[in-house]
């Protein structure tokens, strides 16, 4: 796997934005290559990378996916050069398919005359980057990290490139937060997503090197980006972004921050449910790709419920409905263990706040899953018998 032919391009979405873009071409595969690109707005032109640091964090997991070895053209930062090796065995003692490839760069061997002056968090709306954003803001003692200037919103991960109408909603909403928290927007799109990347599994190994690669875009102008973490001390498994991962990515200029790992989720909704800003733009929803809430998911139902909790959904705006029935509550289910956990915590939070009734709904949701199970389980030995029968049959005849 190359890149060739990086280069600094204008946008097709407009004269007010820029774009940074190069080839990819792949050594085995029935692609034999795609364009990579990123936008950005404009006036961050300047603030784009002269590096090869942002393509290998990019093309990392794909390379590792498929077992080729990366070739990048631009000199890479020696940290993330030593730091690829590690992140590959990572990953391939996590998932036996992933490989340690090399990767075939020049060295940097000089600093850049550029000295980065601000932090970033990534902001997807969700209830992980209200709560990091929310949360600097409101830290006692600010020294202990880097205070956040910037606020960015990627196009083409959670909502897809052709929902343009859809991004721009989210975007001036994400604006107008950026606004009310001393905090600057910058709105980057990419066809990350769009292309044979996605390959790399987004869920499991390649979420995290994305949202870095975007931040290696930017290290003229960052000096540190948070990641806001989706997973808990208590939860930690392999995953995409994790903190065992994500810091690997950063460089001698720029430091790659897996943030909030020591709350529960559950705590971060109970920490922004006076959050104006976040009542009313709050976004969780992946189900429906697109900037709204569905109201019906799991993911938005487990919210909507914790903040109903908190006595916080009649005045959120972000979702459809402003109460949630309890009924239904009563048959979420919760066979997954993510969602076990996750309602297991909300049953904790319900007691704590006087809220028996959510807590009995959650308590006969665990029942009904329970007997799910139990009915799926009498299927299968039912089915391996049957199964067995009908093969002997077709053997025979």
């Amino acid at each position: 796997m190359e890149v060739r032919n990086i280069d600094l391009v204008p946008s097709p979405f407009g004269t007010d934005r820029t774009r940074i873009r190069a080839d990819v071409r792949y050594d085995s595969g029935s692609i034999a290559g795609e364009e990579y690109w990123l936008d950005v707005p404009k006036e961050h032109a300047g603030d784009l990378s002269t590096s090869g640091n942002p393509w290998v964090a990019c093309l990392l997991p794909l390379a590792a996916h498929m077992g080729e070895t990366l070739r990048v053209p631009l000199p890479v930062d020696a940290p993330l050069r030593a730091n690829a090796d590690r992140l590959m065995r990572i990953w391939s003692a996590w998932y036996p398919g992933v490989s340690v490839v090399r990767v075939e760069a020049p060295t940097a061997t000089e600093a850049s005359d550029v000295a980065p002056s601000r932090a970033a968090a990534f902001f997807s709306g969700g209830v992980d980057s209200f709560f990091t954003a929310v949360r600097n803001r409101a830290l006692a003692a600010p020294a202990e990290r880097a205070p956040i200037d910037d606020l960015i919103t990627v196009w083409g991960f959670d909502v897809p490139l052709d929902r343009a109408v859809a991004f721009a909603r989210l975007r001036d909403r994400h604006r107008a937060v950026a606004g009310e928290l001393g905090m600057h927007l910058i709105d980057v799109a990419t066809n990350l997503r769009s292309t044979r990347w996605r390959e790399a599994q987004w869920s499991y190994l390649a979420h995290g090197a994305g949202l870095a690669c975007i931040a290696l875009f930017l290290e003229r102008r960052l000096h540190t980006a948070y990641i806001a973490g989706s997973v808990a001390y208590r939860d930690l498994h392999p995953w995409g972004s994790h903190p065992a991962t994500d810091p690997l990515f950063s460089t001698s200029r720029i430091a790659i921050v897996y943030d909030a790992i020591a709350y529960l989720r559950t705590e971060k909704i109970e920490s922004i449910a006076d959050c104006a800003p976040a009542l009313r733009a709050l976004h969780v929803c992946y189900e429906s790709e697109s900037d709204e809430n569905c109201g019906a998911c799991n993911k938005c139902q487990r919210t909507m419920l914790a903040l109903d909790i908190c006595g916080a959904l009649e005045r959120c705006e972000a979702f459809p409905k402003k109460t949630i029935d309890l009924r239904q509550v009563a048959k979420f289910d919760c066979s997954h263990p993510f969602d076990y956990r996750e309602l297991q915590d909300i049953r904790k939070l319900a007691l704590a706040k006087g809220r028996n009734d959510a807590a009995r709904a959650i308590d006969r949701s665990f029942k009904r899953t329970r007997r799910r199970k139990r009915v799926r389980a009498g299927v299968a030995v039912i089915r391996r018998p049957v199964g067995r029968v009908l093969r002997a049959l077709r053997i025979r005849k």
